[in-house]
């Protein structure tokens, strides 16, 4: 049992610092060898092929460390945690709508969004990782691996807390202020209660999913209708 929770501890380490910081550098490594559309695309499609990977891999690792029970659900829960679901993502959109102007990563979302909206190919590869990859490494590092490694079931909520401040810290890509560290840990506070109380990565994911479609939603409207319309 000491053997997988060392490996687990290590694991939850390696996969924060290879998501924070190894994630893009190993994607723009393999773009400089693999030439198969325009540059920005090439970018964010063979991140989000790693990105499942990578995915996978946590997966397995939890598996195999014995938190396999994170990916089921007792059939007698679903309804009573699908309400739950739903209460915590009108919740959650809430807090977002009201703190979203003060926050500096939407500016920065957004600018990214518009950067690459004549870009169908790329901006594409963007939503794919905002609505279902990112999301999902999201889960599983911070509310699988690290809140299930470090402080587990902790009476003063500890296993809350420390992986709800490592998931704000890479929200921003320059010095964040102690609001933004506020409500992004908030965020992630929300998500790691509901994986405690549910003891399954399904309920976060999903209130993570909508929270990011409906965050972007006037931007994936305009991309719909640019393609479709």
């Amino acid at each position: 049992m000491k053997k997988y929770h060392l490996i687990l501890k290590s694991s939850a380490i390696l996969s924060y610092l290879f998501f924070v910081f190894g994630l893009s550098q190993l994607t723009l490594i393999i773009q400089n060898y693999w030439q198969f559309s325009s540059q920005v695309g090439n970018f964010f499609w063979i991140r989000n092929l790693l990105s499942l990977l990578f995915s996978g891999v946590m997966i397995w690792i939890l598996v195999k460390t014995g938190h396999g029970y994170l990916f089921r659900t007792p059939r007698k829960k679903w309804f009573w945690y699908s309400i739950l679901t739903v209460l915590v993502a009108v919740v959650h959109i809430s807090f977002n709508i009201h703190t979203a102007r003060y926050v500096q990563s939407t500016a920065e979302g957004w600018a990214l969004l518009i950067g690459f909206s004549e870009t169908n190919f790329a901006e594409l590869g963007i939503y794919i990782a905002l609505f279902f990859l990112v999301p999902l490494m999201e889960e599983l590092l911070y509310r699988g691996l690290l809140q299930h490694a470090f402080f587990k079931h902790s009476r003063f909520g500890l296993d809350l807390l420390l992986p709800s401040i490592l998931f704000a810290l890479p929200h921003f890509s320059s010095l964040p202020s102690l609001l933004d560290i506020f409500v992004f840990a908030t965020f992630g506070i929300i998500f790691a209660g509901l994986t405690r109380y549910t003891k399954s990565i399904y309920p976060s994911y999903a209130v993570h999913v909508i929270n990011n479609i409906v965050a972007t939603l006037p931007f994936l409207m305009t991309f719909l209708h640019r393609v479709f319309g």
